[in-house]
């Protein structure tokens, strides 16, 4: 595949806050640096959904929904 045009250009332009937020969370998870489609793509081609959610155990809920209809 040949390079675009202004190549150096693109390679060397520094990341907004916005693409340096994402490459240090990629960065820090270990994946890869692509769109959330493609991304999301490979890990069901893969059999890695379970790396695209967040770390760490889910947030426990303040209160059953069943408790608050107790008399």
């Amino acid at each position: 595949m040949p390079r675009p045009n202004n190549w150096a250009g693109r390679v060397n332009r520094p990341e907004n806050a916005k693409e340096l937020s994402a490459l240090r969370y990629y960065v820090a998870r270990g994946g890869p640096f692509a769109d959330n489609a493609c991304t999301e793509q490979a890990a069901r081609r893969l059999g890695l959904q379970s790396t695209l959610r967040p770390v760490g155990r889910p947030a426990e809920e303040s209160e059953s929904p069943c408790l608050n209809n107790r008399l």
